[in-house]
């Protein structure tokens, strides 16, 4: 036999090529299938467990606060059969709360247990609620009892704040895991890639095809992650800025309705109901603001468009702005120079531009105005808002539209807002197709602009 005889065909290195190529191929899709079973259980465990763990430690601190207070309203308002009540179905839930934490199972974490926690509480009750009948008959022992069993609950706290702290450390844990293992995944793709490169080097259309759908398989699964990440945080966020906002008026509301059906004197009843009245208008605005951009993340934001010129729509935002600014005792410079028509829904868009008009009255200091500018420019109506306030750092500016966020030094909760206003605005300026952005520099305050489209009238 020849040397030549002995010679591979082309045929066999094509074989081979497509042998090699298959198996790297599958090789690739079994570690895709491993990958994407650890990112599923990573998943599973931020969601089913992490977040269980915190949501739970913070129902415990939360009945820990309870406790607190119904604790202290029987020692400043005395044992009545309400409050007796109240205090009992509170420990119940308390108990309740912490069966939970055992049901879930945090034994492997260096946290208080539930025995722990179950024993304090069940220590501080014991010793505080036979005290209670004490409250007339023996003062002394009754505030000794108080003073002991408000220390406990204290440490109560603490211990639910160590779980919660846990349980929120836990879930991010859980989300890097993700995203370390997409990344390995990322760099094991591409060294496996490399070789079946090479080896396609015979068949480089299909190769090719492969490259592609690879890469696009790859960025999905990225692109997964990031939505995972983002949305496991916004929900976080948002349920516990939402509970604390509702929660705060609501105890609020009941402490004075308790006191006021206690009280005899019509003066203080007036002043609590008075209260009640405030704090009950300030958790229905907030659900109505939760409702609209709950609809608006639906994609029906609740607008009723009509047309309108620019210039009527322009002296119908002046009118309450101005009325406002009076009210505040805040001096407002105006300027109006609008043309045009354009399709808006009048009273959502006065609701944007008020929230912005009450953000610049909020900061800006005494002795200082704010300013007003409407004008049209490039087929677009603008609406200025100037303050002469303290300004908004840089690295906060890009975070100033998110829900529920408050930079930390305007202290916007003492002044009674819930971190939703500029939130809203944003929905409403976008529901319109429009834009909202602003600048910011210590020296001369804020200015927020509104930028909404003309109609183009040429087209109808």
């Amino acid at each position: 036999m020849s040397r030549a005889s002995r010679q591979p065909s082309p045929w066999s290195f094509a074989t081979i090529a497509i042998v090699v190529l298959v198996l790297a191929l599958a090789v690739v899709g079994i570690f895709g299938v491993l990958e994407n079973r650890r990112l599923q259980d990573a998943a599973e465990r931020a969601v089913q467990y992490d977040v269980a763990v915190a949501a739970s430690g913070d129902d415990v601190k939360v009945d820990v606060l309870d406790m607190r207070f119904t604790h202290r309203n029987i020692v400043f308002s005395g044992p009545t059969d309400a409050n007796i009540a109240e205090f009992d179905q509170t420990y119940d839930q308390l108990l309740q709360h912490i069966d939970r934490l055992d049901e879930i199972g945090i034994a492997d974490l260096d946290v208080p247990q539930p025995a722990d926690l179950r024993a304090l509480a069940t220590a501080y009750h014991d010793a505080f609620r036979p005290t209670i009948v004490l409250f007339t008959s023996d003062p002394v022992a009754f505030n000794q009892a108080s003073a002991t069993g408000l220390d406990q609950l204290d440490d109560l706290e603490a211990m639910a704040q160590q779980i919660n702290e846990s349980g929120n450390q836990l879930t991010w844990q859980a989300l890097s895991n993700i995203s370390s293992a997409a990344d390995r995944e990322r760099s094991i793709l591409l060294a496996l890639l490399a070789g079946v490169g090479l080896v396609g080097a015979l068949l480089a259309f299909s190769a090719g095809r492969v490259l592609h759908r690879l890469q696009a398989a790859n960025a999905a699964e990225q692109e997964a992650s990031r939505q995972l990440q983002a949305t496991l945080r916004a929900k976080t966020d948002f349920i516990a800025d939402a509970s604390h906002e509702l929660r705060t008026p609501l105890t609020l509301i009941r402490g004075n309705a308790e006191l006021g059906l206690q009280s005899g004197d019509p003066d203080e009843q007036r002043q609590l109901l008075t209260e009640i009245q405030t704090e009950s208008t300030r958790m229905n605005h907030l659900v109505n603001d939760l409702l609209f951009l709950a609809r608006s993340d639906a994609g029906s934001p609740p607008i009723e468009l009509e047309y309108l010129p620019a210039q009527l729509l322009a002296r119908r935002l002046l009118t309450p702005v101005e009325a406002y600014a009076r009210a505040q005792n805040i001096p407002l410079s105006s300027s109006i120079d609008c043309s045009g028509e354009l399709e808006v829904d009048p009273e959502r868009i006065q609701q944007a531009v008020m929230i912005l008009v009450d953000n610049a009255c909020r900061f800006t200091p005494e002795g200082e105005s704010i300013g007003l500018e409407i004008g049209t420019a490039d087929r677009s109506l603008t609406i200025a808002v100037q303050d002469h306030g303290p300004g908004i750092p840089e690295d906060e500016q890009a975070l100033i539209f998110d829900r529920f966020y408050q930079a930390p030094q305007t202290q916007a909760r003492k002044r009674g807002g819930a971190g939703l206003g500029l939130a809203i605005a944003r929905s409403i300026v976008e529901a319109h197709h429009g834009q909202i952005a602003l600048t910011s520099t210590p020296t001369t305050g804020t200015r927020v602009t509104i930028t909404l489209p003309l109609a183009d009238l040429s087209q109808e």
